[in-house]
């Protein structure tokens, strides 16, 4: 029931997100979306569409960490709660990285994730020629895009981490979450109404996975 609420939410999000680049961000390719921005503008898409289904939903901004430009916000539907972190993600490097986890650590320290809960991950990035940036896709799902995606026709070359890192394994050993789903989004489009393959918008789902 999450996951498709979450991955309904993403798909009408494409539109919303088209329009706020418009508008906000014509050079949205020199620094992406700001945390700001884009928590604001989801938490609105998924919160129309929690309540086409549901009357007992809340929503509301956990914390903002200033030092890091990163969001936290909980929506609980029928008394299920789930954590929202839209980290600032303008490079795929460790630096990037840690502070996902570190906002996970400090909710697991500060005991707010409970065993019913589920924590979800947004965020966007803007492919360079980084060898974290090409290794990203992989990082995030685990696997290499499909043959037939034509990212090599936009100058993407996806490669596979030296270390076999894998976000979904990180996050299971280190704060016993389960991932339900891991996906790349690309909402934006080219002149010619392709996908835009270069930017990225990176969802992940967990559920507890502690008896």
């Amino acid at each position: 029931m999450l996951e498709s609420l979450f991955i309904n939410s993403l798909s009408a999000f494409g539109d919303d997100y088209k329009a706020l680049c418009q508008h906000h961000y014509p050079t949205i390719h020199n620094r992406g979306m700001s945390p700001a921005h884009l928590s604001a503008a989801f938490q609105r898409r998924l919160l129309a569409l929690v309540k086409q289904e549901y009357t007992d939903v809340e929503c509301s901004m956990h914390s903002y960490d200033t030092n890091h430009d990163l969001y936290i916000y909980t929506i609980v539907i029928e008394n299920k709660k789930t954590w929202l972190i839209y980290p600032q993600f303008l490079n795929a490097k460790t630096e990037a990285k840690d502070q996902i986890f570190s906002a996970i650590k400090q909710l697991v320290k500060e005991s707010k994730i409970k065993r019913s809960d589920h924590l979800a991950i947004l965020c966007d990035h803007w492919f360079d020629r980084t060898r974290s940036s090409k290794t990203l896709y992989h990082w995030w799902t685990g696997n290499l895009p499909e043959v037939g995606i034509s990212f090599n026709h936009q100058g993407i070359h996806n490669l596979i981490p030296e270390d076999n890192d894998d976000l979904a394994i990180i996050i299971q050993k280190k704060f016993q979450l389960a991932c339900i789903n891991r996906s790349i989004f690309h909402p934006l489009e080219t002149t010619n109404k392709h996908a835009l393959l270069k930017y990225f918008l990176c969802f992940a789902l967990f559920e507890c996975s502690t008896n």
